[in-house]
């Protein structure tokens, strides 16, 4: 039993590493989505000039990397407590209440984000099945932008879920598992 529930708490962990994975991806895609903008833009400007070719689909291929940086990085924001949150009353609330909030919010949050994937996943199915691409130059596979969003929000779902777990028993303090402190404002 006592194995078992050790297992159990490196859950919580794994899912970390998952998220922190995920995130540090999301943010080096904003970086490289960042330079492959330039890039394009400098060419389509100078392009003919410097003999620099232009992509030619810096819309579609950009609109891929913004859905993969956000939405894979949504558990990670989460884990960090980085999600932005209206906590007008929070701070004044007993600790009991402040925890008891944090686990609806964390459940609430678990609820919508397994929705949301279900119906992407049920989404990813049908384009698979059918074969639909986009009607754009690269003609995309409509099932690859699909599982890039569906990816994200099982990774939220599962995030959010093992917050809420960890919090009712015991693993994590009130106000969940924030892998790391919020940074103190600077001083006035």
């Amino acid at each position: 039993m006592k194995s078992a529930l050790r297992r159990a708490r490196g859950i919580p962990q794994a899912v970390d590493a998952v998220s922190v994975a995920f995130g540090y991806l999301a943010g080096a895609m904003y970086i490289v989505l960042a330079f492959f903008i330039t890039y394009d833009a400098l060419a389509r400007k100078w392009g003919a000039q410097l003999g620099l070719p232009t992509t030619q689909v810096t819309d579609e291929i950009s609109g891929y990397m913004l859905a993969l940086a956000a939405t894979w990085g949504l558990a990670y924001a989460l884990r960090c407590g980085a999600h932005v949150r209206v906590d007008v009353l929070f701070p004044y609330l007993a600790p009991r209440l402040r925890a008891a909030v944090d686990f609806v919010a964390f459940v609430l949050m678990m609820l919508f984000a397994t929705v949301v994937s279900w119906k992407i996943w049920a989404l990813v199915a049908d384009s698979w099945q059918s074969g639909l691409r986009s009607s754009t130059y690269l003609l995309t596979p409509l099932y690859v932008p699909q599982l890039i969003l569906g990816v994200g929000f099982t990774l939220l779902a599962l995030a959010a879920l093992t917050m809420a777990v960890a919090m009712l028993a015991g693993w994590a303090p009130a106000g969940g598992l924030a892998l790391e402190e919020p940074a103190e404002p600077p001083a006035l």
